[in-house]
């Protein structure tokens, strides 16, 4: 359920001169307020939806139309959601303040984009969190419920869901990575801090690029492969380019869908209630099926382009882990400096994961 942290108070100062007139309109008054606040009067609010994704990207077209008709269905079309994909409103690194300053009502798109913004979320982005979108997003909306700390990172929004991506693999030009040595002296495309930490363990130079980039800086030479989930591939048509796939689960993607908290505030307690239904773990899902469904068209796409997988067997998976485990340990380490549970974020993170 949402934990809203904060509620508008309405104050009304009655001026000396207008007393007597109202006091005759003492009643209906009273009976408007009373509408105002429980939003009975069956009127249609209308709230602008910021994404990053492009129109035809099934964030869009499942996930957010999704969202969008099972609110106005749940509402009897009384709270009507307006998609703005493509970063109409705002860029991508810019969602989630757009939200939060009422730029927009509602704001979606990667946590990544936006580097120490979100320190205990970005715990999925960890390696081997999970092995499914749905999976993943199951564990990072859980503890969001669970740790109060993981909740402060939103706290001048409503969240409506935060969610993962299938796991990311690493896809190369060239040279196919099979061990931990063959990653030495590569430049790799890293999507976020975090995958920065393990790159660099195994002397890969990591390279910061919006994944927009990625398709020509791979075409050109600039990278020799770049770190992402499979969907990449096929929505950023990356598998025209690639040649090798290695499988192992390397890191996830995480997701944030937030509304403005004055926007949430104005929708009567009933279609609040019947949202809440919908919000948060039910979403989460739903974008975790779209990001998996999504993979195995992707995979299905590089696959009949030519590209060549290879899957890292259980125990090429145990030296990976030893040469991963100085970029968990570090990322633990930085949140209990910073006063944060790490610790107890990626153990339970851990334990929801082999449940």
């Amino acid at each position: 359920m949402i934990k809203l942290t904060k509620k508008i108070s309405q104050t009304f100062v009655l001026a000396a001169a207008s007393v007597l007139m109202l006091g005759a309109c003492a009643d209906d008054s009273t009976s408007d307020s009373s509408s105002e606040a429980s939003g009975s009067s069956g009127e249609a609010q209308e709230f602008d939806f910021s994404h990053m994704f492009p129109s035809n990207h099934v964030m869009e077209t499942e996930v957010v139309q999704e969202f969008k008709a099972l609110t106005e269905d749940a509402t009897n079309s009384e709270v009507q959601i307006i998609s703005y994909p493509g970063a109409q409103l705002a860029e991508p690194d810019a969602q989630y303040e757009t939200a939060a300053t009422g730029v927009a009502d509602m704001g979606f798109s990667v946590h990544s984009y936006t580097p120490g913004q979100f320190p205990l979320t970005s715990v999925m982005e960890l390696p081997f969190m999970s092995e499914t979108g749905v999976e993943g997003s199951q564990i990072l909306w859980e503890l969001y419920e669970e740790f109060p700390e993981l909740q402060d990172e939103y706290e001048d929004t409503v969240p409506l869901w935060t969610a993962t991506s299938e796991p990311g693999q690493i896809f190369t030009v060239g040279k196919q990575v099979k061990s931990v040595e063959d990653l030495e002296g590569m430049r790799i495309r890293s999507p976020s801090p975090e995958v920065n930490r393990w790159l660099e363990e195994m002397g890969a130079t990591p390279v910061s690029m919006s994944m927009n980039e990625t398709y020509e800086a791979l075409e050109r030479g600039v990278v020799d492969g770049t770190v992402g989930p499979f969907h990449t591939l096929l929505d950023y048509s990356l598998h025209e380019v690639i040649d090798y796939v290695t499988v192992g689960n390397f890191y996830m993607t995480t997701f944030f869908a937030v509304m403005n908290q004055s926007s949430w505030d104005s929708i009567s307690e009933e279609n609040q209630s019947a949202m809440e239904d919908i919000n948060g773990e039910h979403m989460s899902q739903v974008v975790g099926e779209t990001m998996d469904k999504r993979a195995e068209e992707a995979a299905q796409a590089a696959e009949e382009a030519g590209a060549e997988f290879y899957e890292l067997s259980d125990e090429e998976n145990e030296e990976w882990s030893e040469y991963l485990q100085p970029a968990i340990d570090a990322w633990i380490e930085d949140k209990e400096e910073k006063g944060l549970p790490g610790q107890d974020i990626y153990d339970r993170a851990i334990e929801l994961g082999s449940e």
